[in-house]
């Protein structure tokens, strides 16, 4: 079985049991110039601690502690649209949004509008299924909302729409 990933706490706490390097006594014997180069290992270490905390931290890959996925697994907690945690009430589902009633209507206007964009495009586009010259999917769509109004005019379904602004030339 493979080995787990340690969560971001394990990590933290594995890195603080790493032995530490000495820090150098300060030797009067040994020049100013010299003392430097004896830190240096101290100096490594430390600095090296300090950028694998931060990366510790910022590993998104780390594994989730157990209080989040006690969290996540559990159905009488959830989140509102906003992230934030909510308690839901012990034995109330919540609602899930019903779906549309399609009405006949509706089922209308989709006929006629299917209809009215299988004849634009035939209208509008060569055997080989691409565009003839001078027409783009913008036409088409237009001309099929065209017929799709002439054929609720015809319907009676709407009536004649009134134009917002003159025809531009």
């Amino acid at each position: 079985m493979a080995k787990r990933k340690p969560t971001t706490q394990e990590a933290l706490d594995k890195l603080a049991t790493l032995p530490d390097f000495e820090t150098p006594p300060p030797l009067k014997i040994v020049p100013p110039l010299f003392r430097a180069p004896l830190a240096i290992p101290y100096l490594l270490d430390q600095g090296g601690k300090a950028i694998a905390r931060v990366l510790i931290r910022a590993d998104p890959l780390n594994r989730i502690d157990d209080s989040t996925r006690t969290i996540i697994n559990e159905p009488s907690i959830m989140a509102d649209n906003q992230g934030n945690i909510v308690q839901m009430l012990d034995g109330v589902e919540p609602v899930a949004a019903k779906p549309r009633k399609v009405t006949a209507k509706m089922k209308k206007q989709r006929k006629i509008q299917s209809t009215a964009f299988r004849n634009a495009n035939a209208k509008g586009r060569k055997k080989d299924g691409t565009f003839r010259a001078g027409y783009d999917q913008s036409r088409i769509a237009r001309l099929a909302q065209k017929e799709c109004t002439k054929e609720r005019q015809r319907l009676g379904l709407c009536e004649k729409p009134k134009r917002r602004s003159p025809k531009k030339k």
